[in-house]
């Protein structure tokens, strides 16, 4: 049954997606007395068109199981300056850890307030599990859902899923596939080409004892969805 859930999770998560993609396949895991910053950039071609985005996190745990993180989201679709966009409150909740459980998984609760009169806010749930094999892969996947609320909103509940496959080439470093998919809402889940789903490799490296990279290049699986999205996340723990 262990190996048989992150196979069948896999199959499901084929290929959210934005243009400017600064989202992750986020882990469970939560360590006692962790803190970091994060910095994610995102940029994406269509049609010889170029848009930008940019997230600036803080996290800290308040034990082994809890942890809230407070984002700060900007983005620039049309080419000119970065306007801010929105900021989120996140509380990540473990519950099950792989010493015990034989897998890490956790729950995620959102609250996104958008910037303006143009775009909705967001409250949303989210699920993560991951599993770690003896041939060093690791195996995340994120079911996501939620409601929209203000300008714009959605009637329905929207629906997320992504996931990150990665074997080890060194002791620092992981190649790997990622996923991502927006099956819009429950109301309107449309055919596949009205939906967004995006496919990359991505590469994780830990530089030093305090740093993390990831670089990851996502290309669209279906014409609704942006050609190309180069990503780049740099994590410092302290």
């Amino acid at each position: 049954m262990r190996n048989f859930i992150p196979f069948a999770c896999l199959t499901m998560l084929t290929g959210p997606l934005m243009a400017a993609n600064t989202t992750g396949v986020f882990s469970p895991e939560v360590k006692a007395g962790s803190k970091a910053f994060e910095y994610r950039f995102s940029g994406t071609e269509e049609d010889g068109d170029t848009g930008w985005a940019q997230r600036f996190h803080y996290q800290q745990a308040l034990n082994d199981a809890w942890r809230w993180r407070l984002i700060a989201a900007f983005s620039d679709p049309d080419g000119g300056d970065f306007e801010y966009k929105y900021g989120r409150l996140e509380v990540l909740w473990q519950f099950f850890e792989d010493e015990d459980a034989g897998w890490d998984s956790a729950l995620r609760f959102e609250y996104q307030l958008a910037d303006g009169d143009d775009e909705p806010s967001r409250a949303r749930i989210a699920w993560a599990g991951k599993w770690n094999f003896d041939s060093g892969m690791e195996l995340r996947a994120n079911v996501l859902t939620g409601r929209q609320f203000g300008p714009d909103a959605s009637d329905g509940w929207l629906l997320g899923l992504r996931s990150q496959m990665t074997w080890p080439v060194t002791s620092r470093i992981r190649l790997g596939v990622e996923t991502f998919s927006d099956l819009n809402d429950s109301r309107n889940f449309g055919s596949w080409s009205d939906q967004e789903h995006q496919i990359g490799p991505v590469l994780k490296a830990k530089i030093g004892d305090d740093w993390k990279l990831l670089a990851s290049w996502l290309v669209g699986a279906n014409d609704a969805t942006d050609d190309h999205d180069f990503r780049l996340h740099l994590i410092r723990s302290f």
